[in-house]
């Protein structure tokens, strides 16, 4: 726009007639003057941005002084670009705790039409941390007003029932943001870390493996294996009467659909009932061979409960790659048998982790596992 603007100027500076001389000098000055304000522009948003870059790394280090006169600078250099700068002061406050800062940083653009969920999200941080919950819950439903698909914004709402134990609730949003917005990992985490500490641990199975599935490598992605693999662990016994599963108590804590009760449930159990029978210890071998029959009595038993993690084990079964799958999954659950099995088969997991980093699980919104689509 600016470079069609000067060039119309340049023109008419040139068409001018002879006795138009003052005219014809002034618009060519105007030229020049314009020409120079971009270049100044440009330049001082190029530095703005080198701010911007030298700020976050001055985050990462923890030296969060230097990065808020970057980004102050940054500011006044480019207030084209004034949001992205202000939501990382923001950000840099909210780390050392000044939240009035924070929100003052915030708060200028919180009706403006471009910005993007992540604001919302942390406006409502910075309120609920600063212990002024009603206006993180305003903020939240503000976000979600505009952004009615942002499974950030489920994962807050959802969070701050949690911290209040009210877990009915809390899972009410975190599986609303999973059906919303599949392939956020933060909402399978936190749900499956209700379920995994109730009596309905199965569908924090469920959830905790596909947040696995979803974030893989993270410090909660390891803290999620070792709870699945001591779920595993705690949930299947054997005694001198037989096998006792524990994966769903008949009271049902959670449900909220006690008018319908869910299947699934049910069909889960009596299937891990049969595929567990000959074994007489849990550990990573025994429930490598304990979930692929399950999946093949599954699959016999429960056609109307298919659902996307269990197609994913079936493809892995089919191409051999279960075991080494297995491995990974509960790697951090049973650390010294993993690291054993994957030294003395390296060929075989590297193949697999080549084959799986490359196949990512499916997930979107028309294929996704909630308790809601198994009822």
């Amino acid at each position: 726009m600016v470079y069609i603007f000067v060039k119309i100027i340049f023109l008419l500076s040139l068409y001018l007639p002879n006795n138009f001389i003052f005219m014809r000098k002034l618009l060519l000055l105007l030229t020049i003057l314009t020409i120079s304000t971009v270049v100044l522009a440009q330049n001082n948003c190029e530095k703005a941005q080198k701010n911007f870059d030298e700020a976050v790394k001055s985050i990462d280090a923890k030296q969060f002084v230097l990065a808020e006169q970057l980004l102050k600078e940054a500011i006044t250099l480019c207030p084209s670009e004034d949001y992205k700068y202000s939501f990382e002061l923001a950000w840099n406050y909210y780390l050392i705790k000044e939240y009035s800062q924070a929100i003052k940083c915030l708060t200028p653009y919180i009706e403006r039409d471009s910005i993007p969920a992540d604001f919302y999200q942390l406006l409502g941080n910075i309120y609920d941390e600063s212990s002024d919950e009603g206006m993180a819950v305003i903020s939240y439903n503000k976000g979600l007003i505009k952004y009615p698909n942002a499974g950030c914004l489920f994962l807050e709402r959802g969070n701050i029932c949690n911290k209040n134990s009210d877990f009915r609730r809390a899972l009410f949003y975190y599986e609303d943001g999973i059906l919303k917005d599949p392939k956020y990992a933060s909402n399978y985490f936190r749900a499956a870390k209700i379920f995994l500490g109730s009596s309905e641990e199965v569908w924090g199975l469920m959830y905790g493996e596909i947040f696995m599935n979803l974030e893989k490598n993270s410090d909660r992605a390891k803290e999620m294996s070792k709870m699945l693999y001591d779920t595993y662990h705690s949930e299947i016994t054997f005694n001198t009467d037989g096998i006792v599963l524990s994966f769903n108590d008949p009271t049902i804590i959670y449900s909220d659909s006690p008018e319908h009760p869910n299947l699934f449930p049910e069909n889960f159990h009596n299937s891990m009932l049969k595929a567990c029978r000959g074994e007489r210890i849990i550990n990573i071998s025994t429930l490598v061979d304990i979930r692929t029959r399950f999946i093949r009595n599954f699959y016999t038993q429960s056609h109307s409960f298919k659902n996307i993690l269990f197609d994913y084990h079936k493809t892995l079964i089919d191409l051999g790659y279960f075991e080494a799958y297995n491995y990974w999954l509960f790697g951090y659950g049973n650390s010294v048998e993993a690291s054993k099995w994957i030294s003395q088969n390296k060929g075989q997991f590297d193949k697999f982790m080549n084959w799986y980093n490359n196949n990512a699980i499916p997930i979107n919104k028309d294929n996704v596992f909630t308790r809601y689509k198994m009822e």
